[in-house]
C-alpha cells in the first residue's frame, strides 16, 4: 500500500467517523420518527464505510488517523447550540445537508491529493461521496 492510499483511507475513516457521530447526535435530537429512521439508516452506512477503510488499513498493518477530540467536542457543541435555538425537523435536516456538503468537499480534496492511490481506496472514497450526497437528498423533504 503506497503512502497516498494510506492517507486517503485515513481521510475516509475520519470523514465517516465525523458523519457517523454527527448523524447519531442529530438522530437523538430528532422528534419525528420518519426523520430519525432516515438518519439512523445513514449512520449504518457510514459505519460500514468506516469499517471497510479501517479493514483495508489493518490488512497492511496500519491504523487510521482519528478525528481529534477537540474537533468532535466543537462539532457537538455547535449542534447543541443550533438545536437549542430551533430544534425542528427542518433545522436538523438543514444541519445534516450542510454536514454532508462538507463531507463531499473533504472527500473531493482528499481524492485530488491522492492521484496515485490504489483503485480500491479511490472507489471507497467515491462511495463515501455518494453516501453523503444520498443523505443530503433524503433530507430535502424536511427542508
Amino acid at each position: 500500500m503506497n503512502r497516498q492510499t494510506a492517507k486517503l483511507l485515513s481521510k475516509i475513516s475520519q470523514n465517516t467517523e465525523m458523519a457517523k457521530h454527527t448523524a447519531s447526535d442529530l438522530a437523538q435530537l430528532a422528534r419525528g420518527p420518519v426523520l430519525k429512521r432516515r438518519i439512523l439508516r445513514h449512520v449504518k452506512v457510514y459505519q460500514c464505510l468506516q469499517q471497510r477503510a479501517n479493514e483495508m488499513l489493518a490488512s497492511e498493518g496500519r491504523r487510521p488517523a482519528r478525528q481529534s477530540q477537540l474537533v468532535k467536542i466543537a462539532a457537538k457543541a455547535e449542534l447543541r447550540r443550533k438545536i437549542k435555538r430551533s430544534g425542528t425537523s427542518q433545522a436538523i435536516a438543514h444541519m445534516l445537508v450542510k454536514g454532508n456538503a462538507m463531507g463531499v468537499r473533504n472527500m473531493d480534496r482528499a481524492l485530488k491529493k491522492s492521484p496515485r492511490a490504489q483503485l480500491g481506496a479511490v472507489e471507497l472514497a467515491n462511495s463515501v461521496r455518494c453516501a453523503e450526497a444520498a443523505c443530503a437528498q433524503q433530507m430535502k423533504p424536511f427542508l
